[in-house]
């Protein structure tokens, strides 16, 4: 059990003690992730590289319940560095909330909320961000005053499937009759997209995180989004989660690069578009994209589901490639629904402007996977 003294913004309330985390919480908090996910998240090359070889903080911004020496809860959190207005800010991404099934009903998740809104109130960083399901959605609306949740922005964050098997969504009789009619649609769709010939497209099996890094900034937005630097790359693209493989379009209208993740270890075959280089841009971006997408599929056929997520791949050069997006129907009877937040800590007044963004504004951001798919 961590030395309750050592931490001066540790509460107690009855048995459980809230308070932030202490390297010898880690055996206890691995368990608890294989308790409340149940697929072994929290195994320990993932959450060392997620928590402890993340750059940006010299402690584990994690906060804990504890009940007896146990650890009953957590609400993990991530630095990351963002870009506002062209300027660098440090925010706080939330992720993974979690309590023990025999421990729910007792205010924990409410407890460990405000302990990490207090903790870091006076501290840097000044902004949270967190991709919600419906669930923690509820449990942070009940908190909404004491997390300014109304001076930030709460809004759908959209997914984009390109669903090659519909059984990897649904197991119903009508998702197999389907698969046939879909083979055509998504043929049709690819018939009409540009191609490019293999010469002007490398890909790279291996991180090159300073390549990534100088095609990012060959763009620049006001948006927020999360830096591309070398720095983040390095440790982004480490997920063990994923495996990463690189496309880099060199023709007339690049360099333009997409990060394509496929998840290890589950039963279907998932690949995400986990990342586009530059973030931003015009027509010509939009041309080299639609040249690398033509690319990607082509050597992602066999995949059951191909994700795009946000709002740095247009919405209409999507639906070009045959990707629906999880906000309409059919797909949003068929998915989870995401949300993203973003507040200050410790409240704005009711105008939340950085850096001469208002990021209470739904179009003040720009993300993606590289965002969501760290937690």
């Amino acid at each position: 059990m961590a030395d309750e003294m050592a931490d001066p913004d540790a509460r107690e309330s009855g048995s459980y003690v809230v308070r932030q985390y202490d390297p010898d919480d880690r055996a206890g908090v691995l368990a608890l992730y294989e308790t409340v996910f149940g697929d072994r998240r929290g195994r320990g090359e993932w959450f060392d590289w997620k928590f402890g070889d993340n750059p940006y903080l010299s402690h584990v911004p994690i906060c804990v319940a504890e009940r007896d020496g146990e650890v009953v809860g957590a609400r993990p959190s991530l630095p990351v560095p963002l870009s506002v207005g062209g300027t660098r800010e440090l925010a706080l991404v939330q992720v993974d909330p979690m309590v023990h099934p025999d421990h729910r009903r007792q205010g924990l998740f409410t407890r460990m909320a405000k302990h990490v809104y207090d903790y870091y109130g006076p501290r840097e960083p000044s902004i949270v961000v967190g991709f919600p399901n419906e669930a923690v959605k509820a449990g942070l609306e009940k908190l909404a005053d004491k997390l300014s949740l109304r001076d930030g922005v709460l809004t759908n964050f959209t997914e984009h499937y390109r669903v090659q098997n519909p059984q990897a969504l649904s197991d119903s009789p009508v998702a197999s009759a389907a698969l046939p009619a879909i083979r055509g649609y998504l043929a049709g769709r690819d018939r009409m997209t540009s191609r490019a010939p293999d010469s002007v497209i490398d890909r790279y099996d291996d991180l090159r995180p300073a390549m990534l890094a100088d095609i990012a900034a060959t763009q620049r937005t006001a948006s927020a989004h999360a830096v591309r630097d070398e720095t983040f790359l390095a440790w982004r693209f480490l997920n063990p989660r994923y495996e990463y493989t690189t496309y880099v379009y060199r023709g007339e209208y690049g360099p333009v690069a997409m990060v394509v993740g496929e998840q290890r270890k589950t039963d279907q075959t998932i690949v995400h578009l986990s990342d586009v280089l530059p973030v931003a841009g015009g027509t010509a971006r939009e041309r080299a994209l639609s040249v690398l997408l033509g690319r990607i599929i082509d050597e992602h056929r066999d995949a059951d589901v191909i994700v795009a997520a946000g709002t740095t791949l247009p919405r209409s050069l999507l639906a070009d490639h045959g990707f629906l997006p999880t906000d309409r129907f059919p797909l949003s009877r068929l998915t989870s629904e995401y949300w993203f937040s973003a507040r200050p800590i410790g409240g704005s007044g009711g105008d939340w402007t950085v850096n001469g963004r208002r990021l209470a504004e739904e179009g003040s951001w720009n993300l993606s996977f590289c965002e969501l798919e760290i937690g």
